[in-house]
């Protein structure tokens, strides 16, 4: 028994139980990241279940930003200062969305992104044309600002930012917009070939609870593996001693 004590062997336990823990301690993580998942599934649901608002309801004030809320939007679009959000995918398709603020009545601008375009689109191969009505009437979801937005290359036509950080795209495009911004879901005029709008988020759990399965069955099978290992070890020894 007494050779499992030794320093060599202090250490390899060490390191099992370290190696163990942090696997059970990966596992419960991923089953806190599917709780996590489900709020925000119902939080998103139940926005989504919301009657429509005016647009203008939220930006006085009258109603809460709820993100993924349907929003009413009427305006003009400002064509000159659409804009790409770089790096964005539409099955499996490498693409970019294209933005276009909206001025409303009142003079007040809200970013709308319009949907996705292909990569080709945006280099200039692919024929299809993007119509951009003047007077338009829409409906989408609402979003506030995130962070980490910095200004891309752009093409010849289009400024480009990485993400949706209003101070970022006020930047890029030159103009003061709204502290929020708006996921085009229809229009009217209706919208043709380009952009396809983005749809709304999937609203399943993800991997995480087979993933937290797969590091409790791992964490088990250490020790399960090490618990053979030592009694091997320990056979071995007694048979050693037995021989002399």
């Amino acid at each position: 028994m007494r050779t499992l004590f030794t320093t060599r062997w202090l250490v390899s336990h060490t390191f099992v139980l370290t190696m163990v823990v942090v696997m059970i301690g990966l596992g419960f993580w991923q089953l806190d990241r599917r709780v996590e998942r489900n709020v925000a599934n119902d939080e998103i649901a139940a926005a989504a279940e919301r009657v429509p608002v005016e647009i203008e309801s939220i930006l006085d004030g009258l109603e809460p930003v709820v993100e993924h809320r349907r929003v009413i939007v009427r305006g003009q679009y400002l064509d000159e200062s659409s804009f790409l959000v770089a790096n964005r995918s539409f099955e499996t398709q490498a693409g970019s969305w294209l933005a276009t603020p909206v001025e409303l009545d009142d003079g007040t601008v809200v970013v709308v992104a319009r949907g996705w375009v292909p990569r080709l689109w945006v280099a200039g191969s692919d024929p299809r044309t993007v119509a951009t009505p003047s007077d338009v009437e829409l409906v989408g979801r609402v979003f506030v600002s995130v962070d980490g937005g910095l200004i891309g290359s752009g093409t010849d036509g289009y400024a480009e930012v990485s993400r949706m950080e209003l101070s970022v795209v006020e930047e890029a495009i030159s103009l003061d917009v709204a502290d929020v911004w708006i996921q085009l879901e229809a229009q009217l005029p209706a919208v043709l070939d380009l952009p396809i709008p983005v749809p709304p988020p999937p609203l399943g759990e993800g991997p995480h609870l087979s993933y937290a399965f797969q590091w409790f069955f791992f964490s088990s099978g250490a020790i399960v593996v090490y618990g053979l290992i030592l009694r091997r070890k320990l056979r071995d020894t007694a048979t050693m001693d037995g021989d002399r």
